[in-house]
């Protein structure tokens, strides 16, 4: 008897045993997430907030120019890729959520690829005023354009991580993302995985509330609009992200940058087919190669018939590899459109440094691009890039610190970072400072404050105190 009580004792302990060990496991699981997204910066990526369709066939009023392209015009010859097809006008996309990771090193981008993905997002079928617009209580919307070569899944209704391989692979529209108004520079707060009640607060997270699938025609006569419609200067800024980005995440950067910049340009992102995951570094590096014809193509459309007289350059991380080739190929071939460029701001970029300074500084320099290159000592992604390939990556500044002759080199090291350190030109407010005086002023970084030469006497690079 006394043996059976044991045993029966004992098992109770074991059982009693095994559930605390299960509790301590599902409360491991369940704070997994949040400290990840914690470490990773202000946020992860957002949910959108589901809002009702409208009818097939909806589109934005947009006033038409007269010398507008037809939609069955040839593409630049620059890269020599064949117009797109009309698209059916005002179809609308549904992008879905993604998951809380795929933005923080532009962001940590898909550390689980699309675990706890839920879907929604709605389309939009009214025009937004060029860069704000209200809508939303206690949120400013945002309407950003876009180009890009990923291929659409109808299943999903939104663009996929799959490169478009049919001709002629570009896609058109728009995106309208609402901004919390009551929210830092550079912060990007959005819904964690388990705000499921509370997801859709725009007055708390970034979110995307719809776009709108155009075709090449009606895109470029929809950006010439808004452009001749701005008070000030007709300006547009182009966005290229990183790896391990998604079309959201590209979409959400690009409107939060256009806010904390607030220079005045048109918002427009071009997104390359990145799987958006953490394991997708070969992926993307195969991917960035073979989008730069199409960037390339794209890039002289948008100059030539968008209106824009003022056109400025973003790229981040491994952006940086088509943009450079396909923006140098372009002006060699088109030097009439140079004087359109006016700035290019290299981010954190992921490219080889000799390949860099050997074979794409010196043609910045002959074209006398006016360039920028921001790189950091602290920044982890950049870090594990040359890790991965045992090849120094420009973006990654150690000394002893070389200048790159006919580019400036600002050394971003003593900025506040996030975790990863890598997301540092869009979630730092100095950085989007310095970002913005230089587009808004055209100053050199002699004149911008807040930088100082190394050496002082004569400055080979930049940096921040």
């Amino acid at each position: 008897m006394a043996h059976g009580k044991s045993c029966r004792l004992h098992g109770i302990a074991r059982g009693r045993s095994c559930l605390l060990s299960l509790l301590y496991l599902l409360l491991y699981l369940l704070c997994l997430p949040v400290w990840l997204t914690a470490c990773t910066g202000p946020g992860g990526p957002a949910d959108s907030a589901p809002l009702p369709v409208p009818a097939e066939g909806q589109t934005p009023p947009v006033p038409p120019a007269p010398d507008t392209p037809p939609a069955n015009d040839a593409a630049p010859p620059a890269a020599q890729v064949p117009p797109p097809a009309p698209a059916p006008p005002g179809k609308p996309v549904r992008p879905p959520q993604t998951s809380p990771w795929t933005s923080s090193w532009s962001g940590l981008g898909g550390l689980f690829g699309n675990l706890g993905k839920r879907g929604g997002g709605a389309a939009v079928g009214k025009a937004t005023a060029a860069v704000k617009a209200g809508g939303v209580a206690g949120a400013t919307q945002v309407a950003v354009y876009y180009a890009t070569d990923r291929k659409y899944e109808p299943d999903s209704n939104n663009y996929g991580w799959q490169p478009n391989r049919a001709a002629p692979y570009l896609s058109y529209g728009s995106v309208l993302v609402s901004i919390p108004e009551k929210r830092a520079p550079g912060e990007m707060p959005l819904p964690p995985w388990y705000a499921l009640l509370s997801g859709d607060d725009a007055q708390k997270y970034v979110l995307i509330q719809g776009a709108t699938r155009q075709s090449r025609a009606d895109f470029l006569a929809t950006v010439k609009a808004r452009i001749q419609a701005a008070p000030e200067r007709r300006a547009a800024f182009i966005y290229i992200h990183g790896y391990s980005n998604s079309f959201d995440d590209a979409a959400r950067r690009t409107a939060q940058m256009a806010v904390d910049l607030d220079i005045g340009a048109l918002p427009v992102f071009y997104s390359w087919p990145s799987k958006g995951t953490f394991a997708g570094y070969e992926f993307d590096e195969n991917s960035a190669e073979w989008t730069q014809a199409h960037l390339e193509a794209f890039l002289a459309d948008f100059a030539e018939h968008s209106s824009a007289t003022d056109i400025y350059i973003i790229a981040h991380s491994m952006g940086n590899r088509p943009m450079t080739v396909a923006l140098a190929n372009l002006l060699e071939k088109r030097p009439d459109l140079l004087p359109l460029f006016k700035q290019v701001v290299l981010a954190a970029p992921d490219i080889n440094a000799d390949v860099f300074r050997d074979q794409i500084a010196p043609r910045f320099a002959s074209l006398k691009l006016s360039a920028t290159l921001y790189a950091s000592a602290n920044d982890k992604a950049i870090r594990a890039s040359y890790s991965f390939a045992d090849w120094d990556r420009i973006g990654d500044i150690r000394g002893p610190v070389v200048g790159i002759p006919g580019m400036e080199l600002v050394d971003a090291s003593a900025v506040i970072m996030n975790f990863m350190g890598h997301d540092y030109f869009a979630s730092n407010r100095v950085l989007l400072t310095d970002i913005a005086t230089l587009i808004k002023t055209g100053q050199r970084a002699r004149n911008r404050g807040g930088l100082k030469g190394i050496p002082a006497q004569a400055p080979q690079y930049w940096a921040f105190p």
